[in-house]
C-alpha cells in the first residue's frame, strides 16, 4: 500500500517528469535543430489528467521509451495542473 501511495505521489507532481523533458520550445526548436532530431511535445495535466498520469507511468517512464527518446527525441512538456499548489510560474504559463 505504501508503494501504491509513493507511486501515485510520484506521478502526480509535475516537476518530477524525467529530467530530459525541457519547458522552453523555442530552446528545443534549436537543440532539435542541431541535433536533427523531432520534437515530442507533451500536453500534459499533471495534478488532475488520469490518462497524462498512466501515460507518464506506462510509456514516458519506460526504459525502452527514453533510449529511443534519447537518440532521436526532444521531449517538451506542456504542463497544465489545476490545484494552485503545482502551478506553474507565470512565466511559464506565458510561454
Amino acid at each position: 500500500m505504501i508503494k501504491l501511495f509513493f507511486a501515485i505521489a510520484l506521478f502526480l507532481s509535475p516537476t518530477l517528469m524525467p529530467s530530459p523533458w525541457m519547458t522552453n520550445l523555442d530552446k528545443a526548436k534549436q537543440v532539435a535543430k542541431n541535433e536533427h532530431k523531432l520534437i515530442l511535445l507533451n500536453f500534459s495535466g499533471s495534478d488532475w489528467c488520469i490518462p497524462c498520469m498512466k501515460l507518464r507511468a506506462d510509456i514516458f517512464g519506460s526504459n525502452n521509451f527514453m533510449k529511443y527518446a534519447k537518440d532521436n527525441l526532444i521531449l517538451v512538456n506542456a504542463d497544465f495542473p489545476r490545484e494552485n499548489k503545482n502551478q506553474i510560474s507565470k512565466q511559464q504559463q506565458k510561454k
